[in-house]
């Protein structure tokens, strides 16, 4: 009995340790050589969809908030977050930073694909935004999706270089 309650006290503690440990640094997200104007093309990936490149263009300002399209939709209420911690990095799992927001508008205008939310996945590398595309939806091709929206849209690929 003492036993059980000492591991559950030291597996509470490494959880805790854990969570703290992966949490992104406090302040401000955008260094100077991230805000700006970028743009940029992915290869959408899901087969349900006719049209295979998608065009993202986005401002993001100093403060973290994030304007813009993605494909045919206007982005809103757009930010700019840190998705990882030293730990995630470290050991190669998700990105460092992620533009999220909703979808005002179809992201295929030409197929009729609408979806509320997007989130882009991305890291800063040499310059510019590497990473993806997802948006909302249930993730399963032939499903009614969450809120009728649908299966998921992803698209990889994507790299935004800074545009005048």
């Amino acid at each position: 009995m003492k036993t059980t309650r000492q591991i559950t006290g030291l597996l509470a503690t490494l959880a805790a340790l854990l969570t703290a440990c992966n949490s992104p640094a406090a302040g401000s997200v955008v260094t100077p050589a991230m805000a700006g104007h970028w743009e940029g093309n992915a290869r959408i990936v899901v087969a349900w969809c006719h049209q295979k490149n998608l065009p993202v263009s986005v401002d993001i300002q100093s403060d973290g908030s994030v304007t813009g399209t993605v494909g045919d939709a206007t982005l809103t209420e757009g930010r700019l977050l840190r998705n990882r911690g030293w730990l995630l990095r470290k050991l190669n799992w998700a990105t460092d930073y992620l533009i999220t927001g909703g979808c005002d508008g179809a992201i295929v205008k030409a197929e009729g694909i609408t979806r509320s939310r997007v989130k882009l996945p991305l890291n800063f590398n040499g310059g510019a935004f590497v990473g993806g595309v997802n948006t909302s939806g249930s993730g399963l091709e032939g499903s009614g999706g969450k809120n009728g929206e649908g299966p998921w849209l992803a698209a990889g690929g994507l790299r935004l270089t800074r545009s005048p």
